[in-house]
Formats: structure tokens, C-alpha cells, sequence
């Protein structure tokens, strides 16, 4: 039996039988993996660095490509996000699309990068969620393959050299005026949201998420994003569902 140590960020926690837990990580190489942790659930003396947001120095046994937690040293909790429930609804969410783009075969780096960056964004409270969560949607899809080009128009190929710029969440693509009047199925991005995800889409990670943004550009930019991420994937969330149900809730009559 081999061990095996890693930093990682717990993105999910699932109780199984009666004392133990099945841990969903994404390690700081951006692997996804399923850890073992037998009698999390007994006695006192629970771990508080092996919970969910928790992001640990993990101490594992591998037999047969399984593993299963010896120990776990906390390097940093997101405990406070379960202070507001929204954020905390929003960060599983972002948990949730980042274990749908990475698997255990493949290294993802920049995907844990952004999802570290956009918990501490949403943790500091200095960020706007909605654009938190916007930018992670256009970046992660991006780093997963799925990067929009708004360089060239997908549908004569020409350059796009001045706005205004179309855009196509189906096609992945931009398009000029003309085309897109054309072909039809583009929108005309406003020209904050176009700096917004061209902001997003080269930044380092770390500086993703700083900007702002505000009226029709915003609500643009965000819209835009989410139907991006459900459609390139081909799937919803449960947890973006939760996420929404308390916006309602939240909304004044």
C-alpha cells in the first residue's frame, strides 16, 4: 500500500454506510478524485480539514488505484461562505462545473486555479457574486476546450476589425454585423460585456475576477455565460437550481 501526499480543495462530501464518507477532491494539478475517509463519522475527534471547501495537505493510502484519507492538514477553510447562504449556494456551484470539466486521467491545472480564486473572491466579499460567477463560467470553459473566438468572424472567416461584434452561444463564435444579420442566431455584444470576457478569457487567474461591470453590459455578460456552460456541456445543475430558488426567494415583491 502506497501513500500519497497532495494538496487539494474538498468539493464535496458524501456520507456512506454508517461512520464513514466518500470525499470528492480536486487536487492542485486539477485532478478530480474520490477519496475513502473510514469512520469520519465516529467518535469525537473528526477532522475539521477534510470538509467540504476545505483546501488540505492530504495524507492518503493508494491500493489499486482507490485512496483512502490517513490525515489532512488544513493550509486554508472556506467555513465562512456557510455564513451566507447565497455564496455558499454559488460556491457549490462552481464546485459542481469544476468536477463536471476535470477527471482523474487528466491534469487541469488552471481549472483548480480558478475555482481557489473565485472562492476567495466570493469569500472576501469585495467582488460582485454574479460576475464572480460569470467569469468562472467564460474561463473554465475555455480552459476546458470550449473557448469562444472573438477574433474572427465564424462566419465569412474574416477578422473582425472594429465593433460592433456578434456572438453566437451555439456556435462558439463571433460575427460581424453584416453576417450576423445574415445567418441570423448571433446577439450584439455591448461593448463592456465584450472587454469583460476578453478580460476574463486572457487574464491570470488570480486577476480573473477583477473587474466590474454594471447595467445592460452586465446582465448581458452573465446570461451569456450560464448559457454557455449548459449548453457546450449539454447538462444542468442541481446546484445552480438551488442557487436560483434562493435568488427568488431573496427578490422584493
Amino acid at each position: 500500500m502506497a501513500e500519497v501526499r497532495l494538496r487539494a480543495l474538498i468539493l464535496r462530501e458524501v456520507d456512506f454506510g454508517d461512520f464513514d464518507r466518500y470525499l470528492t477532491v480536486l487536487t492542485e494539478y486539477g485532478r478530480k478524485s474520490e477519496i475513502l475517509y473510514k469512520n469520519a463519522r465516529r467518535g469525537k475527534k473528526q477532522n475539521p480539514a477534510a470538509r467540504q471547501f476545505c483546501y488540505s495537505e492530504l495524507i492518503l493510502s493508494e491500493r489499486g488505484g482507490k485512496y483512502a484519507l490517513r490525515d489532512a492538514d488544513l493550509v486554508h477553510s472556506f467555513f465562512s461562505l456557510a455564513e451566507d447562504i447565497e455564496r455558499y449556494a454559488l460556491a457549490c456551484y462552481l464546485a459542481e462545473v469544476a468536477g463536471a470539466v476535470t477527471g482523474p486521467d487528466e491534469d487541469s491545472p488552471a481549472v483548480s486555479r480558478l475555482l481557489l480564486h473565485a472562492l476567495y473572491a466570493l469569500e472576501g466579499k469585495k467582488r460582485d457574486p454574479a460576475l464572480v460567477k460569470a467569469a468562472f463560467e467564460w474561463r473554465v470553459l475555455a480552459e476546458s476546450g470550449y473557448a469562444p473566438d472573438l477574433a474572427d468572424c465564424g462566419v465569412c472567416g474574416q477578422p473582425i476589425m472594429q465593433p460592433p461584434v456578434c456572438f453566437s452561444v451555439r456556435a462558439g463564435t463571433a460575427a460581424d454585423e453584416k453576417c450576423a444579420a445574415r445567418i441570423g442566431g448571433y446577439e450584439r455584444l455591448a461593448d463592456g460585456a465584450l472587454r469583460a470576457i476578453l478580460h476574463v478569457l486572457s487574464a491570470e487567474p488570480q486577476k480573473a475576477y477583477a473587474f466590474a461591470l454594471s447595467g445592460p453590459a452586465r446582465e448581458q455578460f452573465c446570461r451569456m455565460a450560464e448559457a454557455y456552460v449548459q449548453y457546450h456541456l449539454g447538462r444542468g445543475f442541481d446546484s445552480l437550481v438551488f442557487y436560483r430558488s434562493l435568488q427568488t426567494k431573496g427578490e422584493k415583491p
